[in-house]
């Protein structure tokens, strides 16, 4: 009973925590969206408050709850457990639906790109990156897969850009591939919520921008993609876009506000780096945590936390 009351604790405690943390994110995101940045430090940041409340909640979980359990609860002790039994089910769904959710999108996503990928052949795109041309209804140009990415381009996009376009247009997902967004895609399918798709979609449009930017070094190639986002905007659309991909042009938003950005470039907005402080955050929250867990005053306040929370 002492080692599934504490499963049942710590499921609870992570399940309440995520779900403030993940309601409050929903509320005070656009507040960050609107922050003067470049447009590859808005990415970063839009993707880890995504993901932050299930990364937050497992590391409080694992780190104070479950050893503040171990070392102050009394082992003899019999409790009525079956409210925290019936919050840690749905814990579990949680995990249950996430994971269902991943296993569905990469089906559907393996099935889809597979018809894009028959008849397809390798395509010199003067990069360095393995670059396929496909016959099929496949989208303009694309970056699929999240172990193996891989570029696809259809035939008709060849026929349309001319070679530095087509050039440019590949190195922009290559971007993609380089940033690991696919991958990026497949965290937001582990963490639902209701409420974040406008957060995820925000994401996007960042991310895009980023990958603009990344991918022009002078106002010559800023000229060249916006040439090609042109020229592709008029393709119709696949149907189907499988959620483990990042198209050049899929109906986008932001798709104006990308070719005046682009049209006025300038060298200084280019290629964006990533603050060095931003890598120190992840080492002074574990240094905070391990910090707490160290306190006997601190698991003791954690523990009678998560007495009041289940009670």
């Amino acid at each position: 009973m002492f080692v599934l009351r504490g499963i049942a604790v710590s499921l609870t405690f992570f399940v309440l925590l995520y779900c403030l943390l993940s309601a409050g994110l929903v509320l005070a995101w656009r507040g960050v969206y609107l922050l003067r940045t470049s447009s590859r430090r808005r990415a970063d940041l839009l993707f880890w408050l995504r993901i932050a409340p299930l990364l937050a909640s497992a590391a409080v979980t694992i780190a104070l709850v479950v050893p503040a359990y171990v070392q102050l609860e009394p082992r003899s002790i019999e409790e009525d457990i079956a409210l925290p039994l019936v919050l840690a089910f749905g814990c579990v769904s949680l995990f249950a639906l996430g994971l269902f959710r991943v296993v569905k999108a990469h089906k559907k996503s393996a099935r889809v790109v597979q018809g894009w990928m028959n008849g397809a052949n390798l395509l010199d795109a003067e990069t360095m990156a393995p670059t396929f041309q496909t016959t099929s209804e496949a989208p303009p140009l694309t970056l699929v897969g999240v172990c193996y990415p891989r570029v696809v381009v259809s035939q008709k996009t060849v026929t349309l850009l001319d070679k530095n376009e087509l050039r440019v247009a590949v190195r922009h997902e290559l971007a993609h591939m380089q940033f690991h967004d696919n991958l990026k895609k497949l965290a937001f399918y582990c963490a639902p919520f209701p409420g974040m798709a406008e957060l995820e979609s925000a994401w996007g449009e960042a991310a895009e921008l980023a990958a603009d930017e990344e991918a022009v070094t002078s106002i010559h190639e800023a000229l060249d993609l916006a040439a090609a986002l042109i020229k592709l905007s008029r393709l119709i659309p696949p149907k189907t876009v499988p959620a483990f991909t990042m198209a050049l042009v899929a109906g986008d938003r932001s798709l104006i506000q990308r070719v005046e950005r682009l049209l006025d470039w300038r060298d200084s907005k280019s290629r964006t780096h990533r603050a060095r402080w931003g890598y120190s955050i992840p080492v002074f929250l574990a240094t905070a945590l391990i910090a707490v867990a160290a306190d006997p005053a601190a698991l003791a306040q954690i523990h009678r936390m998560t007495e009041w929370l289940v009670r």
